[in-house]
Parts: C-alpha cells; structure tokens; sequence
C-alpha cells in the first residue's frame, strides 16, 4: 500500500483513494500479479502486493492529473 501512495502528497483523500485502488487490485490480482503468487516461499505474496502498489500508484497519478487533484 505504501507504494501506490509514495510519490504524492500524504493527504486523507489521497490515502483514502489509495489504500482503496490498492485493495482493489490485491483482490482482482490483474496480470502478472496473480502469476508471481507461484513464486516459492513468500516472495510470491510480496511481489503479488508490490504489483497492486504499482498498478494503484499509475492509476492514482492518472486521476490526479487528469481531474487537477491537488
């Protein structure tokens, strides 16, 4: 979760929104995340959580930017 918020100011709205896009793709698990849970031992579940970070941290910085959130 800290991933998808790292490069934006630490707001409540920001946490809000997400901490929510996070969850929404550590459930969903789009591609590659859901392969990577193969992984051995419980480097399959870091790298499925750092994959949801990511995809949460695009999609937070295109919301920001395309409705001009501070």
């Amino acid at each position: 979760m800290t991933l998808a918020v790292l490069a934006f100011p630490l707001t409540l709205s920001t946490l809000a929104v997400g901490f929510l896009l996070f969850r929404l793709f550590d459930v969903t698990k789009p591609f590659p995340a859901r392969a990577s849970e193969r992984a051995p031992g419980g480097l399959g579940v870091m790298v499925d959580d750092l994959i949801a970070g990511l995809y949460a941290a695009i999609v937070l910085g295109l919301l920001r930017t395309m409705t001009r959130w501070p």
